[in-house]
């Protein structure tokens, strides 16, 4: 864990924020993306699967993270790419990784949820197992309870914890595992995602698992939808960078952190009430941002 220093950022100071350094954990591609991947891998080892097949588009942190577990634990990973006409520094690190990518058009794509296909998938591919975009599910959320014991374990107590969401299966994980009181806050990556909750509940109740503290999403920090940024965000993250020494990418950390920044700015949370963030990692992405450098 990393506690924020004093220096104000853009006129606030966040020094009551401590960072779960989670893209520090997880081998070639750390962050939150290996935990929800523990699930699978164990279904997958419990049934003498050796070849997982998962999707998502060309940048995806999922992806990225499966080929490179796979290449650790000599699994075969193949990754079903939405839209994969553009070549990234992503799926180069994946093919490396020996992951066989399958490009599909945005419309096959959109089929990801459609049993018939999925079937289809897994037959040509037999044997596999078939992991949901993104890790989500119930053996996502299993493996993101590891995340919570963490926090548990290290005594600390918080306010509020906030994390970035994508499928919503991270933050499951957290209140479904979290001990004490702390009030737990989801921000949604996605612009209109009105159904995250319900699908956080769906995860829960496949689980078996309560939600054992209170918790909400954040809807009003997405900076224009998935992977898009505003010209607030990028002045945020830039000078969030420049006093706090701490990479960011604008998907997922770069909005949870600026969602935190705007409510103490305008006084609707505490400077003083010990918050803590959850970084998820994902900084591969970074490289699709020429304003980052």
């Amino acid at each position: 864990m990393l506690q924020l220093c004093a220096d104000p950022v853009l006129g606030v100071s966040m020094r009551n924020v401590t960072v779960l350094r989670l893209d520090l954990l997880g081998g070639s591609a750390p962050g939150n993306k290996v935990f929800k991947l523990r699930g699978s891998l164990r279904a997958a080892q419990a049934r003498g699967i050796k070849r997982i097949l998962s999707f998502g588009g060309a940048w995806s942190n999922h992806l990225h993270a499966l080929a490179a577990v796979g290449a650790e634990l000599d699994l075969e990973t193949v990754g079903v790419v939405r839209g994969a006409e553009t070549e990234t520094p992503a799926l180069e690190d994946m093919r490396r990784w020996g992951m066989q990518i399958v490009p599909v058009s945005r419309e096959t794509y959109r089929r990801r949820f459609d049993s018939d296909w999925l079937a289809d998938l897994e037959q040509r591919h037999a044997p596999c197992l078939v992991v949901p975009e993104g890790g989500a599910g119930a053996d996502g959320l299993r493996g993101c309870l590891e995340i919570a014991d963490m926090v548990n374990r290290s005594g600390r107590i918080f306010s509020r914890v906030l994390v970035p969401v994508g499928t919503g299966t991270t933050l499951a994980g957290l209140i479904a595992g979290l001990r004490g009181s702390p009030e737990v806050f989801g921000v949604a990556a996605l612009k209109g995602a009105r159904d995250l909750e319900e699908r956080v509940q769906e995860y829960l109740h496949a689980s078996g698992l309560p939600a054992r503290v209170s918790w909400q999403i954040i809807h009003d920090a997405h900076c224009g939808g998935f992977a898009r940024t505003s010209a607030e965000l990028r002045a945020f993250m830039l000078a969030f960078e420049s006093v706090q020494r701490l990479p960011l990418e604008p998907v997922y950390t770069g909005k949870m952190l600026y969602a935190l920044h705007s409510r103490l700015a305008q006084g609707r949370w505490a400077e003083d009430e010990p918050v803590l963030v959850v970084h998820t990692g994902g900084l591969q992405g970074r490289r699709g941002y020429a304003w980052l450098g």
